[in-house]
Parts: structure tokens; C-alpha cells; sequence
């Protein structure tokens, strides 16, 4: 039996679908963390991984935008 070869269209809608997956996988677990920080509000290690994700959020984005992180870092603080 002959295996179809990939093509970049097809990794590209299996990568999509991925992160559209992983998208709502971390969700659930920001739900998770929120609860379980709720319950130790002193902890400050729950707001540490926060930092981190959004860190690591930021430059995925800057990744696929092709924007600089100090533009989203910006587009941030205005948003508050």
C-alpha cells in the first residue's frame, strides 16, 4: 500500500487544528489554576506561572504576527 506523501497544505490544516486543540486544552487548565490559586491567594507562584505563559504567549504571537514583542507588550498596557 502506497503512503499519500504530506504536503505543506496538509501539515499546515493538521497544525491548525492542533493549536486550535491546544488553544482550548489551556483554557481548561487556566480554569484549573484559577481555582486553585483562589484557595491560596498568599501563593505566589500561581502569578509566576502566569507570567511565564504570557511571556511564552507573547512570543508565539510576535512569531506568527511578525510583530515585535514590545508592540504587543504596548498593545497590552493600552488595552488595561
Amino acid at each position: 500500500m502506497a503512503t499519500k506523501k504530506q504536503t505543506a497544505s496538509d501539515a499546515y490544516i493538521q497544525h491548525r487544528k492542533d493549536i486550535t486543540r491546544l488553544m482550548l486544552w489551556l483554557e481548561l487548565e487556566l480554569e484549573k489554576h484559577r481555582v486553585n490559586a483562589k484557595g491560596q491567594p498568599d501563593n505566589w507562584s500561581f502569578s509566576g506561572d502566569l507570567q511565564l505563559t504570557r511571556k511564552q504567549l507573547i512570543d508565539a504571537l510576535a512569531s506568527i504576527s511578525h510583530s515585535e514583542q514590545h508592540e504587543i507588550e504596548d498593545l497590552l498596557s493600552e488595552s488595561r
